[in-house]
C-alpha cells in the first residue's frame, strides 16, 4: 500500500509538470543606434569669404549658394556619440567677378564658382523626446577647394633678350583646415524615419603654394648687355570661407 501511495504521488507530479505551459524565452530589445542622414540647402556667405575688397587679405568674392551633406552617425551611451561628414558647397562668384584682378599674380577671376569638398568627424548629441528630435554636432577636418581665387601668374624660361618677364598661368585647388558647428530639430514620421532642419556655421582657411624656378634674360645696367639670370620662390594665396547654412534633410535609423 506504501508503495503504491507513492507511486501515485509521482505520477500526479509528472502529469502536473507536463500539463504546464513551457515558458517562452525574453526577447532582448537591442536599440538602433546608428544614423544616416543626407541634407541639402541654401548657404550665406558672410565674412571675408564675401568681399569684395581686393586690397584686403583672405577676399573670396563669394555670393550665396548651395551645400549638400552626407552624415553617418553612431551613438552610444546617454545620446552621444561620433558622426563623419562629406559635404558639398557651392558659391558663385560676384557678378563682376570678370573684371576683378586680385593683388597679386592671378588673372581675372571670370564666372567659375567656387566648388568646396568637406570631410569631417567629430562628437554628436542626439535625444529622442517623444516624435521630436534634437541634434548637435561639432566636426572638424579637412577642405578640398577650387576657385579662380587659387589660380596664379608665375614667370618661366625665356627664350629670347626682351628684357621682359615671360609669365605663364598655373590653376589648381587650394587645401586646409574645416570645421562645422550644427544644431537642429527633427520630426519622426516613421519608426525609423525624421525628417530634420538644421542649422549650421560652415568654415575653413583653404590655400595653395605654388614653387617657380625660371631663368630669365635681364639687361646688366652697366654694360648693357642681356645676362641669364636665375630666379626662384614661392607664391602663395590664403582665404578663409565662411558660411551659414540652412538644410532639410532625412534621417534613418538602421
Amino acid at each position: 500500500m506504501y508503495k503504491i501511495t507513492i507511486m501515485a504521488v509521482m505520477w500526479l507530479a509528472a502529469g502536473s509538470l507536463i500539463a504546464q505551459p513551457s515558458a517562452e524565452p525574453v526577447k532582448s530589445h537591442k536599440q538602433n543606434n546608428f544614423y544616416l542622414d543626407l541634407s541639402g540647402g541654401y548657404n550665406i556667405a558672410i565674412g571675408r569669404y564675401a568681399g569684395s575688397d581686393k586690397e584686403k587679405d583672405f577676399t573670396g568674392y563669394a555670393s550665396n549658394g548651395f551645400f549638400i551633406q552626407l552624415s553617418g552617425t553612431w551613438l552610444g551611451k546617454r545620446d552621444f556619440g561620433l558622426t563623419a561628414s562629406y559635404c558639398y558647397q557651392q558659391n558663385p562668384l560676384r557678378s563682376n567677378a570678370d573684371t576683378i584682378t586680385p593683388v597679386g599674380f592671378q588673372p581675372p577671376l571670370g564666372k567659375h564658382p567656387w566648388n568646396n569638398h568637406y570631410l569631417m568627424a567629430g562628437p554628436a548629441y542626439m535625444h529622442h523626446f517623444g516624435k521630436w528630435l534634437l541634434m548637435v554636432k561639432v566636426q572638424a577636418g579637412g577642405v578640398l577647394s577650387f576657385s579662380s581665387n587659387f589660380t596664379m601668374k608665375i614667370p618661366t624660361d625665356m627664350t629670347d633678350t626682351t628684357g621682359q618677364t615671360s609669365l605663364t598661368i598655373s590653376k589648381g585647388p587650394g587645401f586646409g583646415v574645416a570645421f562645422q558647428a550644427l544644431a537642429g530639430v527633427g520630426y519622426r514620421i516613421t519608426k525609423n524615419l525624421t525628417i530634420d532642419l538644421t542649422f549650421s556655421y560652415l568654415g575653413a582657411n583653404p590655400s595653395r603654394t605654388k614653387d617657380y624656378y625660371a631663368y630669365v634674360y635681364e639687361k646688366d645696367p652697366e654694360t648693357g648687355f642681356y645676362r641669364l639670370v636665375y630666379y626662384g620662390g614661392e607664391y602663395q594665396i590664403k582665404k578663409k570661407i565662411s558660411t551659414f547654412n540652412i538644410g532639410i534633410g532625412l534621417a534613418y535609423r538602421l
